[in-house]
């Protein structure tokens, strides 16, 4: 009996983690996996085409159902395509992480889609071979191949790469517990849209330091220092300050989490979402608490939680 016919009657479940990118200096090219919220992706294979896309009721958040599309779908094809599969699949979708978060929403979705599908097909791509088809996926949304979400989200743990090409890449060691506060405000910032706002060209000036404190940033991982992370992912004088325009609390929720004991704050991604290194728990829930009550001091809501660097990265259930 065929490995495809063996598993048609078994639906597959994948997840995969929410992620920090751009992290301070390392726009596009570093990013971490966290704990706490995951995307969740089911596939059902089909003895035919098409594929299918649903939304499970009970996720935060539901996109476009059109295969081609769908980041989780798109993902799933290319996996189908790379093993020569010619049927079909039913492919559902929880989501646990909004989109526009900043959280790398997308990237999970593409994830959870590729190591479902690679799983319902035996397993036979290796974690390195689903970046690619976990890339295109991610695409749908982002509109370019960039890995600083997905990686970490498929490998686990914080993640170094080649902005143009993500295929070279590297964990980065963490020599140090890493208690990190998050708040995701009630509004969405979309990556096409964050992008519109950055310069097309910087200087050399700019260009250097951008590189020497990604560098540092980097060693400052390695040995755990958090002081130094925490100074260090506010480094960026490119992209955040830009992006930072498109959050209306952005410097109260950052001055607040400083004042509350964070030794660091800065944006996710293209935002809203931000966070703040801590160097205990009990530091971090008070700085979420801060940022919360400022957040909706200044008008909006905002959900908040407690979480580390998730060294897993995406798995089967």
């Amino acid at each position: 009996m065929a490995l495809t016919e063996v598993m048609m009657n078994a639906e597959i479940t994948a997840r995969a983690p929410a992620t920090l990118s751009n992290l301070g200096p390392g726009f596009d090219s570093l990013g971490a996996a966290l704990t706490g919220w995951e995307d969740e992706v089911r596939i059902l294979l089909t003895p035919a085409p098409p594929y299918s896309v649903e939304y499970d009721v009970d996720g935060v958040w539901s996109g476009t159902v059109e295969p081609n599309e769908n980041t989780a779908s798109l993902a799933a094809m290319e996996v189908g395509k790379v093993l020569g599969y010619t049927g079909g699949a039913r492919i559902t979708i929880k989501k646990g992480i909004r989109a526009g978060s900043g959280l790398g929403s997308s990237a999970a979705s593409a994830v959870a889609g590729a190591v479902a599908m690679n799983a319902a097909l035996g397993c036979r791509l290796s974690t390195q071979e689903l970046i690619v088809p976990s890339l295109i996926g991610e695409s749908a949304a982002s509109g370019v191949n960039h890995g600083d979400n997905v990686l970490p989200c498929l490998l686990g743990g914080v993640v170094v790469l080649e902005s143009g090409d993500p295929m070279h890449h590297a964990h980065v060691v963490v020599g140090n517990r890493l208690h990190i506060a998050v708040i995701f405000p009630d509004i969405q910032v979309f990556t096409m849209q964050a992008r519109g706002v950055l310069p097309e060209f910087v200087s050399m000036t700019d260009t250097t330091a951008w590189a020497s404190r990604l560098g540092l940033l980097i060693n400052a991982f390695n040995q755990g220092d958090i002081e130094q992370i925490g100074r260090l992912i506010m480094s960026d004088r490119i992209v955040e300050p830009r992006r930072a325009t498109l959050l209306e609390p952005y410097q109260n929720i950052k001055n607040r989490a400083l004042l509350n004991g964070a030794m660091g704050c800065a944006l996710s991604g293209s935002g809203p979402s931000m966070f703040a290194i801590c160097d205990n728990e009990s530091v971090a829930q008070t700085v979420c608490a801060g940022m919360k009550e400022t957040c909706e001091r200044d008008g909006i809501s905002g959900t908040v939680q407690v979480v580390e660097i998730n060294l897993k990265g995406a798995y089967i259930v």
